[in-house]
C-alpha cells in the first residue's frame, strides 16, 4: 500500500511567546498619545542625542517622523517608498533609546542585532476610541505595515511584526476601568488582525505597555495591570511615577517627561523586550503575586524581576506606608507598618481586615504643593536591578507598580479564620439557611480532594428569601444572589485551594440550595462559555496542510505523538478538513474528535489534568484520504 505522509514538528511554547518572535527584519508597531510621541516643551528640553541609532539596523518611512505623523494627517503612498535612519530630528522619543539600549543589550551578548522598521502612529491627547481600526492613526500604522511587507519582499527578505509598543491612558481617566480593558482587547485584535493578513512570521505580536504616572490616572493604571495580568499576549513593563517625580517636562507640566524621561522609558522597554525574546523570560514587573491575610496582616508576595526587594526614600519622597493603605468596607483608610522578608512584603494594620476591602498601592502621598499642584503617585518598593542606563550611567531599578486588590471570601487567609459548620452538601444535598452568620460556611468541605479535571459542570436550584450566599470551587467563587436554577461549567485546572463549599456571601443569607450537582467534564464539553474573541497562542505551525492518500490503519498524519507542556487546562482547536473518504481523528491530551466530512471545525478541548501529553491526527480504522488546512491550536 502507497504511503504519503507529511510530518510538522510541534513547537510548544510558553504562553507568552509567538511563534517567530524577533527575527532578522522586523516592523514595530507603536501607537498611543502623547508620551508615545516625546510631548514636551523643546525649548526647555533639548535633544540630548541627535544622531542616528544605527544607520544600517534601524529605519524609519521617508516620510514619518520618530514623533509619528503630523495630527489629523493621513499617510501617502509617498510617504512610505523607502526607508531612512531613525534619528530625533525635533524632539527625544521613547523609540531612540529603546533601540540604542536594544542594541547594546544584543552586544552585551554578542548576538548579531536584528534590524527593525519604526512605524510611529500615536497622537497626543487621544482616547483610546480615537486610536481604534477605522480611525486615522491606525490607517496610518496600516499604511506603515503594508509598506515594509512589500519593500522587503522586493528585496527578497523576510517579513515579521514580533510586537507593539502601547504608551497610553491619560485621556481615558475617568473611564470605566472594565470599558477601558475591553476597547483595548478590541484594538490589539484588530493590530493582529491587520498582522496575520501580511506575510509576518509572527501571527500574534505581543503588546508592551506602561502605567501612566499622573495623579489622576490611578485607576486607568491600575486597569492597565490587570489588563496585562489578565491577557498573556501583554506584557506591562513598567509603573512611570518615578520618571513623572523626577524627569518631567516643566513646573507647570508633571504629566509629560523631559528629554532625559523619554530615553528612561525607552531603556525601561529595551529590557523588558529583551528580556522576553532573546533570554526567554516573559517580562513581568515589580507586582504582587500572592495576596495572604492573617487577621490584621496582609502578606504581599511580589514577583522581583531583578535583584531584590528595597525600600527606598532617598530616589522618592518617603510615602505614608510606602505607598500602601487598606480601604475598609466603610470607606476608612488604615496606614500599614511595612518590613521586608526576602520577596514577601508584611503589611500590618491596626484593625482586622475584612471582607470587602480593598489593598491599594501608590496613591498615599500628597506632596502636590511641591509637584506643581497636582498629586503624583508612587510607591518605595523596588528592585536591585544592576542594568545601567546610557543616559546617566545610573541603575534602571524596576518600581513596584500601582495596583488595587479586593479583599473577598476567597482571598487567601479568610476562610480559615471562619469555623466549619453544616454537613457536606455532596454528600446529603440541600443546605437550608436561616439567619447565619455573616461569612460562615454554609456546608461542603473546605479540604475536599482530587479537584483533577480542567472541567465541572456545576447545577444547583437556589432559594434566596434575603442575603446572598457564594458556591467555591476549587479557586473559583460564584455569587448566589437570585432564586431559580443555576447551570454553568467551571474551569479547575491544578487549584491552589481544592475546597468545595458552600459560604454566606457578604450579607447575611437565608433560603435554601437543593439538587447540587458537580459533574466532572473531559471529552467533547461543548463548553461557549469563553468570549469568542479571545486569542490564545499558537502551538501548531499556522497554516500546515496535512494530506493523506491511501493512509495505513492507524498512521500518525501530523504531529508528535508524544509531547510535552500541555499544561493550559483548556486549548482552542480549529482546522478546516476536505474528507474524500474515511476518517481522521484529532487528539489532544485525552481529548479525541472524529473528521469525516467537509467542514470548519472550532472546538475548545479541556487537557488537564491528562494521562497522555500527545498532540496529532491519526487515520481511522477505514483509514482517511483528504486533507486537513490551516490547523491552529491556541492555548485559552
Amino acid at each position: 500500500m502507497r504511503l504519503f505522509i507529511l510530518f510538522y514538528i510541534l513547537i510548544f511554547l510558553n504562553p507568552f511567546k509567538v511563534l517567530a518572535g524577533i527575527t532578522d527584519h522586523n516592523l514595530i508597531l507603536s501607537s498611543g498619545q502623547s508620551l508615545s510621541i516625546g510631548h514636551t516643551d523643546i525649548t526647555i528640553n533639548q535633544i540630548i542625542y541627535d544622531g542616528e541609532v544605527n544607520t544600517n539596523k534601524v529605519f524609519l518611512f521617508n516620510g514619518v517622523r520618530t514623533i509619528a505623523p503630523a495630527y489629523n494627517r493621513k499617510l501617502e503612498s509617498s510617504d512610505v517608498s523607502y526607508l531612512v535612519p531613525l534619528k530625533d530630528i525635533t524632539r527625544q522619543t521613547h523609540a531612540f533609546s529603546m533601540f540604542k539600549k536594544l542594541e547594546t543589550l544584543y552586544g552585551e551578548m554578542d548576538k548579531p542585532f536584528p534590524s527593525f522598521i519604526y512605524a510611529p502612529h500615536a497622537r497626543g491627547g487621544a482616547k483610546i476610541s480615537e486610536l481604534f481600526y477605522g480611525t486615522d492613526p491606525f490607517y496610518n500604522g496600516n499604511k506603515m505595515l503594508l509598506a515594509a511587507q512589500s519593500l522587503l519582499s522586493q528585496q527578497g527578505q523576510p517579513f515579521n511584526v514580533p510586537f507593539i509598543t502601547w504608551i497610553h491612558g491619560e485621556s481615558n481617566a475617568g473611564t470605566n476601568l472594565e470599558k477601558y480593558k475591553r476597547d483595548l482587547q478590541k484594538l490589539h485584535n484588530s493590530y493582529k488582525n491587520s498582522v496575520r493578513s501580511t506575510s509576518s512570521e509572527t501571527k500574534n505580536p505581543i503588546l508592551f505597555m506602561d502605567q501612566t504616572g499622573a495623579s489622576y490616572a490611578h485607576d486607568i493604571a491600575i486597569a492597565s495591570w490587570e489588563y496585562s495580568n489578565e491577557n498573556p499576549e501583554t506584557i506591562l513593563v513598567m509603573p512611570k511615577y518615578h520618571l513623572n517625580r523626577n524627569f518631567y517636562s516643566s513646573e507647570s507640566d508633571r504629566t509629560h517627561l523631559n528629554s532625559k524621561g523619554y530615553l528612561l522609558q525607552g531603556e525601561y522597554f529595551a529590557k523588558a523586550i529583551f528580556s522576553t525574546y532573546v533570554l526567554g523570560k516573559k517580562w513581568k514587573p515589580l507586582q504582587p503575586e500572592k495576596i495572604r491575610v492573617d487577621k490584621n496582616i496582609i502578606f504581599v508576595e511580589l514577583n522581583v524581576p531583578e535583584g531584590k526587594i528595597v525600600i527606598d526614600t532617598s530616589t522618592l519622597p518617603e510615602a505614608p506606608g510606602y505607598g500602601f493603605k487598606y480601604v475598609s468596607p466603610a470607606g476608612i483608610n488604615y496606614i500599614p507598618t511595612v518590613m521586608v522578608t526576602g520577596n514577601t512584603l508584611k503589611l500590618e494594620f491596626d484593625t482586622n481586615i475584612q471582607v470587602g476591602g480593598k489593598l491599594d498601592a501608590g496613591y498615599t502621598l500628597n506632596d502636590s504643593d511641591l509637584t506643581g499642584g497636582v498629586q503624583i503617585p508612587l510607591s518605595n518598593i523596588r528592585d536591585t536591578s544592576n542594568q545601567k542606563s546610557m543616559v546617566d550611567g545610573g541603575y534602571l531599578h524596576n518600581w513596584l507598580v500601582q495596583f488595587k486588590v479586593d479583599i473577598t471570601p476567597q482571598t487567601l487567609g479568610m476562610a480559615e479564620l471562619i469555623p466549619v459548620i453544616g454537613s457536606n452538601i455532596w454528600s446529603y444535598g440541600n443546605i437550608l439557611s436561616d439567619n447565619a452568620e455573616e461569612f460562615s460556611i454554609l456546608g461542603g468541605d473546605y479540604n475536599k480532594a482530587n479537584l483533577d479535571y480542567a472541567l465541572y459542570r456545576i447545577r444547583f436550584d437556589i432559594e434566596v428569601i434575603a442575603g446572598s450566599a457564594v458556591l467555591q470551587i476549587g479557586d473559583l467563587g460564584y455569587p448566589v444572589l437570585n432564586s431559580g436554577s443555576k447551570v454553568f461549567v467551571a474551569k479547575i485546572c491544578k487549584p491552589y485551594r481544592s475546597r468545595l463549599n458552600v459560604m454566606v456571601g457578604e450579607s447575611i443569607y437565608t433560603g435554601k440550595l437543593s439538587a447540587i450537582t458537580v459533574k466532572p467534564i473531559l471529552l467533547n464539553t461543548g463548553y461557549d462559555d469563553l468570549d469568542n474573541d479571545f486569542l490564545g497562542e499558537d502551538i501548531w505551525p499556522g497554516n500546515a496542510s496535512i494530506a493523506s492518500n491511501d493512509i495505513e490503519r492507524f498512521s500518525l498524519i501530523a504531529g508528535e505523538y508524544q509531547s510535552n507542556d500541555l499544561d493550559s487546562p483548556i486549548y482552542l482547536i480549529e482546522f478546516e478538513s476536505i474528507v474524500e473518504s474515511g476518517t481522521a481523528i484529532f487528539n489532544l491530551g485525552d481529548f479525541q474528535n472524529r473528521v469525516n466530512s467537509n467542514e470548519y471545525f472550532r472546538v475548545k478541548a479541556p487537557v488537564c489534568i491528562s494521562k497522555n501529553k500527545r498532540l496529532r491526527f491519526i487515520a481511522g480504522k477505514e483509514g482517511f484520504s483528504g486533507e486537513i488546512r490551516t490547523v491552529i491550536i491556541e492555548a485559552i
